[in-house]
């Protein structure tokens, strides 16, 4: 059964919770015990599984227990590879040998969660960064699945709790590779304006509030969609008391949270513990009292993006019904990948990882400064920026455009000088929008000198030859994004 808005609207007037728009009522929201029963979030397709029986299921496994010939495994005896060995760097130690037993496994069909090695140090991760609990804790359990990166996790949960024209909130600026998997799902898009902390409650309390007359076609929402920290592209991030006024206003009107956070270990400004090493945010999985948060992680910004590998993380009693949806996609991720990301970080151990991460932050953090060194030097006067906390991007407002789109499409790619588009961001591409995003944590510094100059130069030719230019709501976001009013 899925909520609806006259439902909800009943169960706050029975609670006495108002909907002012100009009073954070949600703050008074007293928490309930953890949900039991999701089926009211579940698509059709994941409600309607395929019916298959454990005796069906147990055909298609293989074990050393049993004699197993039910399964469409290939023999190992046309297995090619023979021996794998790596070699890390911040190791010096000899090169890292896979077992024979390991080497077997990998090439074989293995469970759908991910390698048990592997999925037990993601495990320790969350306890050690998110505060997490023992995984096997009675009545709190939680795990985790292993996914070819976070863009596979959104496809599955997009499977899983999404039908066509169903509705979901997101930031008012937002990853565009999510557009890739709802669009052509026929999700519907309803955005939430920012400020420089993230998504603002009191505008998020409004929407809801008020949703038959914002949004009278599209069906209310069961999801909301968030980038904590390093918000792509924006930059922003979520502190505590933010994050804690999204979360009530989510257990409020009973919504789930996706929290996709790639750049978590990509904080840049934090303060440093004794140790030296920086003091990362809470997340809304660190605050999720009523198991409503799926959080996505990623290696990707922080490792290798080659290797596509991330996970999953979220109650036990939700985990099934993913797990069903990467089964059903691609079976499960590539053991070679497994192997290799288990090996490394096995090896490392924590404190390896922990001096890995504060490495990738050193290097940010110059780059960053370069960056800002760059665009004083050719295009100050010409663009407005805020200096983000994380992540990897600068959001750059051309001045004088009313369209990046427009000017990189006639202007600058032919100059073989491209940045993120705005509207590549934008739920709402009818909107436009004089936003670029600059990647910093790609741009070298002799690059940089030779592209911002072009861009400088091709601003000054596209304003002078333009006529008046007149701005959209995009101007109020940008004020928003610095704190002016």
């Amino acid at each position: 059964m899925r909520s609806n808005i006259s439902q909800i609207s009943q169960e706050l007037n029975n609670t006495n919770i108002g909907v002012n728009l100009n009073e954070k009522s949600f703050n008074d929201y007293k928490y309930k015990e953890p949900i039991q029963d999701y089926s009211r979030y579940f698509s059709l397709r994941n409600s309607t599984p395929c019916q298959l029986t454990e005796v069906e299921i147990s055909t298609f496994l293989v074990s050393d227990e049993i004699y197993s010939f039910g399964a469409g495994v290939p023999s190992k005896l046309f297995f090619p590879f023979k021996e794998l060995e790596f070699n890390f760097n911040f190791m010096e130690s000899e090169k890292v040998k896979v077992s024979k037993e390991d080497l077997e496994m990998i090439q074989q069909y293995s469970d759908s969660p991910g390698l048990p090695k592997l999925r037990n140090w993601c495990k320790s991760l969350q306890m050690r960064y998110h505060g997490l609990c023992d995984p096997k804790t009675p009545g709190k359990e939680w795990d985790v699945l292993m996914t070819p990166g976070s863009q596979h996790a959104i496809d599955c949960l997009v499977k899983a709790f999404f039908n066509r024209g169903d509705s979901i909130i997101v930031e008012r600026y937002t990853y565009g590779g999510m557009f890739a998997v709802t669009q052509p799902a026929g999700v519907d898009f309803a955005p939430c304006l920012m400020d420089e902390r993230g998504m603002i409650p009191t505008e998020l309390n409004h929407l809801l509030s008020n949703w038959e007359t914002i949004h009278p076609t599209k069906k209310f929402p069961r999801l909301i969609y968030i980038i904590p920290h390093g918000q792509n592209p924006t930059g922003v991030i979520y502190d505590l008391e933010r994050k804690e006024e999204i979360y009530k206003i989510a257990c409020k009107y009973d919504l789930l949270i996706i929290e996709d956070d790639p750049h978590f270990f990509l904080q840049l400004d934090n303060e440093k513990a004794a140790n030296g090493r920086r003091i990362l945010n809470k997340s809304f999985l660190t605050i999720d009292k009523e198991d409503r948060v799926i959080r996505l992680d990623t290696f990707s910004k922080f490792l290798t993006s080659g290797v596509r590998m991330g996970f999953v993380t979220t109650n036990s009693k939700l985990l099934g019904s993913i797990a069903f949806e990467i089964n059903a996609s691609i079976f499960h991720s590539s053991g070679l990948t497994q192997i290799a990301l288990q090996k490394l970080l096995t090896s490392w151990g924590d404190d390896t990882f922990d001096n890995h991460v504060n490495h990738v932050q050193e290097v940010l953090i110059r780059k960053r400064r370069e960056t800002i060194e760059l665009l004083e030097k050719h295009l100050k006067g010409q663009i407005e920026y805020k200096v983000p906390k994380a992540g990897l991007y600068f959001w750059v407002k051309l001045l004088g455009i009313d369209c990046s789109y427009e000017f990189v499409r006639d202007v600058l790619r032919h100059h073989k000088v491209i940045f993120g588009l705005g509207i590549s961001s934008s739920p709402d591409r009818s909107i436009k929008t004089p936003f670029i995003r600059v990647t910093f944590s790609y741009l070298e510094k002799e690059d940089g000198e030779i592209a911002f100059k072009i861009l400088s130069d091709c601003l000054k030719d596209y304003i002078k030859n333009k006529k008046k230019i007149h701005h959209d709501e995009d101007v109020t976001f940008y004020n928003n994004l610095n704190g002016d009013n």
